[in-house]
Parts: C-alpha cells; structure tokens; sequence
C-alpha cells in the first residue's frame, strides 16, 4: 500500500516525522488529502512548553481542509455536510470537534456543542483517549487524526462543509480561529434583561491582541456597523497591520503604559470605556485592565485566557470595583457550535471582499518546515501560519 507522512508532537520545540500506510475509509468515515493546515496560537504554545509530559508523540493540528478521497458505504450518511451530499473529489473544511451525543453535557445542551461534551474529541489535540480509534496516538489505526499530516480520516459526527472550487484552502482553513471570533461577537449580541443593548451602530467596541483571532473579530464587528472599533496591542508593526485588515477606527501600544494610563486611555477614547470588550490576549493580565475598560452596564467576552491550560500564576480582582459595580456582563468562549462554525464559513466565501489573505505571513509547503514556522511564532512580523501542499 502507499504510505504517506505526519507530524507528531514530542517534546519541546520538537515533533517526528512518521509514516504509515494511507488508511482506508471506515464503514461510516472518510479520508481527505490535506490541501491546507493553519497553526493555531495554542499549537505555538504547546511547542514552547517545557517539561510538558507526554506518554506518546501525538498527533497536531486542529485548523485543516482538504479533498475527499473515498469515502465509506455510510459516510455520507454519518459526515454531516451543512451544503450538499458529499462525494469523491469534493473539498471540505471541518469543525474539528466530535461531540457524544448521550454525557450530560451533550443531553444538556445539544449535540456538536464542544466544551460541554465530557467525551469530546479533537482533531490533532495531541493525547487525548476516547476509544481505540478516537485517540492521538498516530500507532493506533486509522494514524491520520490531525491536520499536519499528508491525510486525515474523517471519523463519523464530524461536521464539514463543501468548499466552493475557486475558494484558496489556505482561507478554508482559517475556519476554526474565524469560528472562535464569530463566537466572541455572538457572546456580546444578545441584549440581557432589557439594559446590555448588545452590538448596534452606537457600539464602542474595544478589542485587545492583535493576533488573528483579534483581527477577524475586528473584521466582524466592523462588518456589524459598530460605530468605534478600538484596537490595542503591544506592538506597532501589528498593529498597524491589524488596522489595514480589519478596519479599526483607533489603535492604541499599551506597551509602555501603567495599567491605570492603559484604562485611562481607553475610557478617553470611548467616552466611558467599551460597551463592548473583547479580549484575544493570551496573557492573565490582560484580562483585568480589559474588564477594566468595560462601560457601565457593558460586555466583556473573554477569548485568550478561557483556559487554564498555561499554568500562569494566579491574579488577584477587586470584584465590586471592576465587575460587580458597573454591572457588566463577563462571559467566554469555551463551548462552540457547528452553527457558529456554519456563520463563520459563510463569511469566509466572502474572501475576495474581506481580507483573510493578508493575515497569512508565514505559509510554507513542507510537514519539515513546521518546526521552523512555529519558531517564528513570537516574532513582530508574524499574524498566521499556514501550510499549504503543493502538488
């Protein structure tokens, strides 16, 4: 049989080239040839952790597309394709989330709702054991359950969506960080109780990094008419390239600022602070002086520190003085859902409208040249990387 390559995680900063026989289809799955695999920010993270323990090189990658290449006798019953009955040939871009059906959490809140599922498993998410087949051990048959490989196997439950043929599978696989925004903006659009008006064309609406997930919720908001759009970072290069990708109306290096100058700034700009505030900065700190620079009766949603997973130390919050007492709403995006997934899609096919490309600074075509790319991760030019096949 013809074999063909993946990457697996091993220590830090280090990953092994392995090779197995391209699998077939189960009964109810399929097999895509990878056409394009984004690195996520918690990709670079994983690789930057030192002493992080591991029982087996596992399987990367979580941010993928690519093209159906046979299919199981039930695939298309069992793959659930948000537009149209699949077939050999067609290109598809996947939520990377199997969900159970029957924990708690998925009775609770519905089926394909990730973070809530307590049997959950991810594409390419390095160690986790579900069963003998949903796991990431690449040793263990169908080998192929993440994006950095040649091939993935599309296991039964998971939703994908047809890509349209003139659509790049370098945009296609931005969908995960573009669902992880769409998400961020939806946390802010319901109006609670009659008084958090939610997003409208009188928005002040604050968003912090400026990573890709800080740019494409950029993209969204200004999309929604929001009437300020306030960015900040720590950096002038990215910033400057953050604006002239989503639009914001104001950017702002908290760099060299006290936390008391970086709210100040922010409450003078907005007259009275974000009535929406979205945080994409991976770093504790970040999180206070964003709930800091929550209007009265405001939204804060946060994305880059949901999870713990970093081990930072713990921060201390005058809860009064910064949630309890402006009365704002502070939520996070943890559990997401295929129809966010569905919306986030939709707006990619607007790509040759909105500038998704641009974020792509670093694209290689090589599995080797992963290491070298996520060695880039922290430098001031870098937004996204993204592999890309070249046939």
């Amino acid at each position: 049989m013809a074999k063909a390559k993946l990457l697996a995680v091993r220590d830090y900063m280090d990953v092994e080239m392995l090779e197995y026989d391209i699998p077939e289809p189960m009964e109810d799955g399929l097999v895509i040839k990878v056409e394009a695999a984004a690195i996520c920010g918690s990709d670079i993270g994983t690789m930057h952790m030192k002493d992080y323990p591991r029982e087996f090189s596992g399987n990367i990658g979580h941010e993928f597309c690519g093209r159906v290449v046979s299919m199981g006798p039930k695939a298309s019953e069992r793959v659930r394709c948000y537009n149209g009955e699949l077939k050999v040939g067609d290109r598809i871009a996947v939520y990377p989330w199997i969900t159970c059906g029957h924990c708690h959490g998925c009775l609770k809140h519905g089926e394909g709702v990730c973070g809530a599922c307590e049997n959950g498993f991810i594409y390419g998410g390095d160690e986790m054991q579900i069963n003998e087949y949903l796991n990431h051990d690449p040793s263990k048959y169908p080998h192929f359950k993440g994006g950095f490989g040649e091939y993935v196997h599309i296991f039964a439950n998971t939703y994908v969506w047809k890509i349209p043929d003139d659509m790049p599978s370098k945009i296609a696989a931005l969908l995960d960080p573009c669902a992880v925004a769409m998400r961020a903006v939806e946390q802010a659009v319901t109006p609670l109780c009659g008084l958090h008006e939610g997003i409208s064309t009188t928005t002040h609406a604050v968003v912090v990094g400026p990573g890709p997930i800080g740019i494409m919720t950029g993209m969204i908001l200004k999309r929604m008419g929001v009437e300020q759009l306030v960015l900040t970072g720590r950096n002038d290069n990215k910033l400057k390239r953050a604006q002239e990708l989503c639009g914001a109306d104001v950017v702002v290096n908290v760099r060299d600022m006290t936390l008391e100058e970086r709210v100040e700034k922010i409450t003078e700009i907005t007259g009275g602070g974000g009535d929406v505030v979205i945080n994409c900065a991976s770093a504790p700190e970040s999180s206070i002086e964003a709930m800091m620079m929550t209007a009265f009766l405001g939204t804060y949603v946060e994305v880059g520190n949901a999870a713990s997973w970093t081990h930072e130390p713990k921060l201390t919050l005058n809860l009064p003085d910064v949630i309890y007492g402006k009365n704002i709403h502070v939520t996070s995006v943890v559990a997401n859902t295929s129809k966010t997934f569905d919306r986030a899609f939709r707006l990619l096919t607007k790509w040759k409208e909105i500038p998704f490309e641009k974020m792509i600074t670093h694209e290689f075509h090589r599995l080797e040249d992963f290491i070298p790319t996520v060695a880039h991760g922290h430098d001031e030019d870098y937004i996204k990387g993204v592999l890309t096949f070249e046939d």
